[in-house]
């Protein structure tokens, strides 16, 4: 049976909670709230596994290990510096905390101490990191249960379409032309026709590109899974510009080779020298996804450009499609 004992501190109490069970060593854990301390009696009691887990490795492994060894054996994304260092906030927090100790409270007052100009969106994904590191535990430490999951998401708003007009396009075009790196017209011309992302693109080897079948290949996506990339005629008329024949980056830095080059610089000033404001790299994804609606694309077929695995993401360029819709309408409805 259970029973909780209540300690009185300096500055607040604590709850102490006792669990004997016939054949097993009484245990003995303590919580900052009486509701919490019911909580976990509640699911010790009724489950003697869990009671039994709690004596294994997530009763004496620290965060910060927890953390080390997740990004060691068990993540397999494709933004592994970007992980750790979202993992890095929590570690400064509570990376002396054993893992077995760390509760849905703790998560709620460390992301109240992000930044306040944070988005939702990225807040959301600073709760996803650890929701992921607390799966792993459970699967690997025996830890009864994740604290994140029980944490609901913040609403997000990610439906912005920004996409070129054609005057500012044949700006833009125009001043990447001129740019002091003379890959950015090569660069942004990719993202516009293919709609990959800027990392999808900036990995890309020469060695990923089949200039007979005029395909781009990509290893790694966002969601997980490779896809391949149509090259329009005039892409690959760029490429053969720069071609080197070898297995290097295609959008290499002049310093590092096996690192991309940061354009961010010459994108900047691009865009100031054709004169477009509010835009964004990512907006070049747009621009493509926008210009197939317009054209008469289908949902499902920009999904399948964009690489979309949720047609609900797609759903955002629904509006663009009217002549789609109005040709489709009146093929069929036409002599009603």
């Amino acid at each position: 049976m259970a029973t909780i004992q209540k300690i009185l501190n300096t500055n607040n109490s604590s709850y102490r909670v006792f669990i004997r069970k016939q054949g097993l060593k009484t245990l003995s854990k303590t919580f900052p709230t009486k509701k919490l301390a019911k909580e976990f009696a509640l699911s010790m009691e009724s489950d003697i596994s869990a009671m039994m887990s709690i004596r294994g490795r997530s009763s004496n492994t620290l965060f910060k290990h927890l953390v080390d060894e997740y990004l060691l054996k068990e993540y397999t994304g494709s933004r592994p510096k970007a992980q750790a260092k979202i993992l890095e906030f929590w570690t400064d927090i509570i990376g002396e905390r054993v893992i077995m100790d760390i509760t849905k409270n703790d998560i709620y007052v460390a992301l109240e101490l992000l930044p306040s100009n944070f988005s939702n969106a990225t807040i959301n994904r600073y709760k996803a990191a650890i929701s992921v590191v607390f799966s792993y535990a459970c699967r690997a430490f025996d830890l009864p249960t994740n604290p994140v999951r029980k944490i609901p998401s913040l609403p997000e708003n990610n439906e912005r379409i920004r996409f070129l007009s054609e005057a500012e396009r044949t700006r833009l075009f125009s001043s990447c032309r001129g740019s002091q790196w003379d890959k950015l017209y090569l660069l942004v011309l990719l993202a516009i026709t293919t709609g990959a992302r800027k990392g999808e693109l900036t990995k890309l080897s020469w060695n990923d590109i089949d200039f007979d079948r005029r395909t781009a290949y990509v290893a790694t996506t966002k969601n997980g899974q490779p896809k391949v990339l149509p090259l329009t005629d005039s892409v690959i008329k760029e490429l053969t510009l720069f071609d080197t024949k070898d297995t290097s980056l295609i959008f290499a830095s002049k310093i590092k080779e096996e690192v991309a080059y940061c354009f961010t610089k010459p994108w900047k000033k691009a865009l100031e020298d054709a004169e477009i404001k509010d835009f964004r790299f990512h907006d070049l994804r747009h621009s493509c996804a926008s210009y197939l609606a317009q054209s008469g694309a289908s949902l499902l077929e920009i999904a399948d450009v964009l690489g979309h695995k949720q047609i609900n993401v797609t759903k955002r360029y629904a509006h663009l499609c009217i002549e789609h819709k109005s040709s489709l309408i009146n093929r069929v409805m036409g002599g009603i």
